[in-house]
């Protein structure tokens, strides 16, 4: 560990006191694979793998001196436990710190990947002394030995999970520190103006001018509006991981399985010219444009013409109402009847597309006859038969998935959220300054509000995070990471 007590607000003594242990985990998935992975990490990591494994050919000097001791060293050899049975055969790698994921030494033990072997080689390493981990420990204590910051640490977290090549982009952005780059810019220039005022402080006959105090306030709010687009950016990249549900509606037969299916890329949904052969909501995720999408076929709506079908519309009635997005289907090669009109209707205007299907059959209607029943819904024409459209059709629905802002599950564990909140804070405390300097305020009362600013800022990185934040990051991770 690095000698300190606190890392920011988190008190880490009692930290520092696990980290004196040494700890054991599977880092691999589980179920079978071409090999599996304890990771091993603290001050008697080298000890602890020592006591389990032997190298297939002994070194000639096993302890190099300080000056020339490689950082990191693989060995093949075999695993025992601590009956001395020969466990699995397996390659040891050695990290020692501080070039390790943990900066602290780490082994890692590759063995078989089966997870009845790799159980086993985790219990000998366990026998030997070390700790089993605890859910996100190794990457908690790359945090604390200040490898990474916390957002990066959350980042981590979403690199694992994400579910689309965007998602994992924009997640591996933030962890190489591309986009954390506003953040330490935004600090460095409240520094520099804190700099300023406590200056005039130290040395009372250098007193800041007004005018100069109005500067610092222009600038104050400069940093604000960067902070509040960044956590408009951030807090609609939330959308990359918790996606979007997505309510096909219609009335029967105007091709709303076979839309599921061309969305799908696949042949998911049974389609048939018989109307009603949907009679249950059908749910798939589609990877649209980066953004995980749930599409839920429905039953046609209609009135029903018994108690199976009743059921089939009110869970799409259900459906549409859950749903974030709303895809309200015609038929463009009939007229538009008054079912067609009736779910229309229904539909949120602001979160609806009107897709007008079978475009490659003769229109019944023209864009005009249907603009009076639309308002102010999004309308296009596509042939889920045919394939035309929908590219476009994709592309709707990505905008209005991306313009969910204030549409959250709150309740979901989502990439972001904290670190908006975070940035518009200290946008607030810079906003509160700005006001203060056009009003008169003196240049020290203005430190209150940067110092605020500040302090939201390094929550982010977790200079300033309480440790009850701290707590909920790193226990969503899986063990083992």
């Amino acid at each position: 560990m690095v000698s300190r007590e606190t890392r920011g607000d988190v008190d880490v003594s009692s930290a520092v006191a696990c980290a004196s242990d040494t700890i054991a985990a599977i880092a691999t998935p589980p179920g079978t694979g071409g090999i599996a992975i304890i990771r091993v990490s603290g001050p008697s990591a080298r000890q602890v793998a020592g006591r389990v494994f032997r190298p297939a050919r002994q070194q000639r000097s096993e302890e190099p001196s300080q000056g020339h001791r490689p950082k990191w060293r693989a060995k093949l050899g075999g695993v025992f436990d601590s009956n001395g049975q020969f466990v699995d055969e397996a390659i040891m790698l050695s990290m020692l710190a501080p070039a390790s994921y943990t900066r602290e030494d780490v082994v890692e033990l590759s063995c078989h990947g089966g997870p009845v072997v790799a159980r086993a080689v985790l219990q000998a390493v366990l026998d030997a002394g070390a700790r089993h981990a605890s859910p996100g420990e190794f990457t908690r204590r790359a945090f604390l030995n200040g490898r990474i910051d916390l957002g990066q640490a959350e980042a981590v977290l979403q690199v694992i999970s994400a579910r689309t090549d965007r998602a994992r982009r924009s997640a591996s952005a933030f962890l190489s520190g591309q986009s954390g780059s506003i953040v330490s810019e935004s600090r460095e220039a409240v520094v520099q103006l804190m700099t300023r005022i406590e200056a005039s402080l130290d040395f009372p006959e250098d007193d800041i001018p007004q005018i100069e105090v109005i500067e610092i306030g222009e600038t104050a709010r400069r940093i604000a509006m960067d902070l509040y687009g960044a956590a408009s950016e951030v807090y609609r990249g939330r959308i990359l991981w918790e996606g979007a549900s997505v309510a096909i509606v219609g009335r029967p037969n105007v091709g709303k399985s076979r839309l599921l299916n061309a969305l799908l890329r696949e042949e998911r949904a049974i389609v048939s010219d018989w109307p009603g052969t949907t009679r249950d909501t059908v749910s798939e995720v589609a990877n649209i444009r980066g953004i995980p999408i749930q599409l839920i076929d429905t039953a046609g709506m209609r009135e029903p013409t018994d108690a199976v079908e009743r059921i089939g519309v009110e869970r799409a009635k259900g459906a549409l109402a859950d749903a974030n997005i709303a895809l309200a289907v015609v038929d463009g090669s009939m007229l538009l009847s008054e079912y067609d009109q009736a779910i229309v209707a229904i539909t949120p205007e602001d979160r609806t597309i009107v897709v007008v299907n079978k475009s490659d059959l003769a229109a019944a209607f023209d864009d005009g006859d249907l603009r009076c029943h639309v308002g102010n819904r999004r309308m296009l024409r596509v042939s889920a038969l045919a394939g035309s459209g929908i590219d476009q059709l994709e592309a709707e629905i990505e905008a209005l998935a991306m313009a969910r802002e204030g549409h959250f599950d709150d309740g979901a564990r989502s990439f972001g959220t904290r670190i908006a909140d975070c940035l518009r804070r200290s946008a607030a405390a810079l906003d509160d300054a700005a006001r203060a300097s056009s009003d008169g305020v003196p240049a020290d009362m203005l430190s209150i509000d940067l110092r605020a600013a500040l302090d939201a800022l390094g929550e982010i990185t977790g200079e300033t995070a309480r440790e009850d934040v701290v707590e909920r990051i790193f226990e969503q991770f899986c063990i083992g990471k």
